[in-house]
């Protein structure tokens, strides 16, 4: 069966996994989990993004983000393959350093948000890297460290996380840890794995009066949360156009909708509808698929000027046609 598109919406939250090929380690010392961080602040920066939480395991990591106003494909298309770059040059190795494609989960805040914090949390812990919560909370690369110790990780956004426990710091962090403490053990394989509340949500969890027998909800594996919010996110994904993060998709999708053959959008024609199609063409290309500023200008063939001012154009177009 063909893999599904991501759904990328502006403004939604996402568990995002990412795995090592063949199980094999993405991280081997500390200069690596410093610089995948680092590389991390930047790119939320770039893109507008949040993050709530992280772990980072030796094979795998785990993060909590707030998509911006810039795609979340471009985050994770710049933050792995310049961390790749880095890591295969450093340790002397060639080909992908990922499995596969990352896992991006959107989620269901009201009812997601904290547990999603103490299921990436306590990751390390699961997972046998640390061995209780003492030593979690002395682990530099999970975010649980950054909230319970005095330590700076900038793109942590650790108070809005504690307020959800208190409007006192000292107060809101001793719930935090109580919090974190009762989990220990709830989080079993598969939970707040996607797919709709029944699915994700019904083993655990105590608080949610769920449909009688034989009555469905929606449900989608790229979606975490109940059956109504679900349908809501794949009604408001199906007004977008949803690329596989190609450039020959997004020029695909332009043709079909402007009737403008390729070769005419890639020319230097001025043409008033070629032009159109362009702009439309520079606008999915980047907010679509990740694409940069300065390889349209290659592909293009034009200066930055003029691609700022497609885009600009583009993301006119896109709003009317869309």
């Amino acid at each position: 069966m063909p893999r599904q598109a991501r759904i990328d919406i502006p403004g939604h939250l996402y568990h995002v996994i990412a795995r090592g090929i063949e199980r094999g380690k993405i991280f081997v010392d500390d200069d690596d989990y410093t610089d995948f961080l680092s590389r991390l602040e930047e790119k939320l920066d770039k893109t507008g993004s949040k993050c709530y939480a992280f772990s980072l395991l030796p094979n795998h990591f785990h993060l909590l983000v707030l998509r911006g106003h810039r795609p979340l494909a471009e985050l994770m298309r710049r933050l792995l393959t310049g961390y790749a770059v880095r890591f295969n040059q450093k340790h002397k190795r060639a080909g992908h350093l990922f499995q596969n494609r990352y896992k991006a989960i959107l989620c269901e805040v009201d009812w997601y948000f904290l547990e999603l914090v103490a299921y990436i949390h306590l990751n390390p812990l699961r997972a046998g890297v640390v061995k209780d919560l003492d030593e979690l909370c002395r682990y530099r690369w999970c975010g649980h460290s950054v909230i319970m110790r005095p330590r700076e990780v900038g793109f942590l956004a650790k108070e809005e996380i504690l307020r959800q426990f208190g409007n006192k710091a000292k107060g809101a962090r001793r719930k935090y840890e109580s919090f974190i403490a009762e989990r220990v053990d709830k989080f079993k394989p598969g939970d707040l794995s996607g797919g709709g509340l029944m699915r994700s949500m019904a083993r655990w969890s105590t608080e949610v009066a769920f449909q009688g027998e034989g009555d469905e909800e929606a449900s989608d594996e790229r979606v975490l949360g109940r059956g109504d919010f679900v349908a809501s996110v794949l009604r408001e994904a199906e007004k977008q156009p949803q690329f596989k993060g190609t450039l020959e998709e997004a020029m695909k999708q332009v043709v079909k909708d402007t009737g403008i053959e390729a070769e005419a959008i890639l020319s230097a024609s001025r043409v008033r509808e070629v032009v159109r199609a362009r702009a439309l063409y520079c606008y999915l290309a980047k907010e679509h698929c990740g694409t940069s500023g300065v390889q349209l200008m290659k592909q293009l063939r034009l200066t930055s000027g003029a691609i700022s001012h497609l885009l600009s154009r583009g993301r006119e177009i896109h709003k009317t046609k869309y």
